[in-house]
C-alpha cells in the first residue's frame, strides 16, 4: 500500500475544499469515498481523473452554481499546491464530469452516502444500485479522448 495517501498527507488547502468537515463547496467527500468514486468512474489518479471524478462528485448533489464552479477554479488553479494543480485542460474535464452526472438524473448525491458499504459488491452491481448510466459514462468519455492526448484521456475507451 505503498501507494496509499492518507487523509493527513493531502495539504491543508485541498481538504478545506474538499472535505465534507469543511463543506465549502457541495460534493465534498471522505478519501475513502472519493477513492471508490474513482473505481465506480474507472478513473485513475492522474490530473484529468482527478478533475473528473470530483466534478462528477459535485455534480451528483445537483447544487453547484457558477459561483461553486468559479471558486473550484479559481483554488485549483492558483492556490492548490504544485502537483496538485488544474489547468484549463483539467477544468474542462471537470465540467465534463458536472456534465455526465446532472445528465444522470437518477443518480443519489454521492456525498450523502456511505460508499464503503459497496465494498462487497463488484463494480458493475454498485454502478446498478447507485444508477451510474456506463452509456453516459461512455459518451463524456469519448468526448474527453476526442478533446484531449493525455495518458488518461486516451486510455478511456
Amino acid at each position: 500500500e505503498s501507494w496509499k495517501l492518507y487523509q493527513e498527507d493531502v495539504p491543508f488547502i485541498i481538504r478545506f475544499f474538499e472535505h465534507p468537515d469543511y463543506m465549502i463547496l457541495p460534493g465534498a467527500v471522505t478519501l475513502d469515498n472519493h477513492d471508490i468514486i474513482h473505481i465506480l468512474l474507472s478513473r485513475g489518479a492522474l490530473p484529468k481523473d482527478e478533475a473528473f471524478v470530483i466534478g462528477f462528485t459535485m455534480g451528483t448533489t445537483r447544487q453547484v452554481n457558477c459561483i461553486d464552479r468559479g471558486i473550484f477554479k479559481f483554488a485549483t488553479r492558483f492556490l492548490y499546491p504544485d502537483g496538485y494543480r488544474f489547468g484549463p485542460d483539467e477544468h474542462k474535464v471537470f465540467d465534463i464530469g458536472l456534465q455526465a452526472a446532472t445528465a444522470m438524473k437518477k443518480c443519489p448525491d454521492l456525498s450523502m452516502l456511505d460508499l464503503s458499504m459497496y465494498i462487497d459488491y463488484t463494480v458493475k452491481e454498485a454502478r446498478k444500485s447507485l444508477n451510474i448510466d456506463c452509456t453516459e459514462l461512455t459518451k463524456r468519455y469519448a468526448l474527453e479522448k476526442s478533446l484531449f492526448t493525455s495518458v488518461e484521456c486516451q486510455r478511456l475507451l
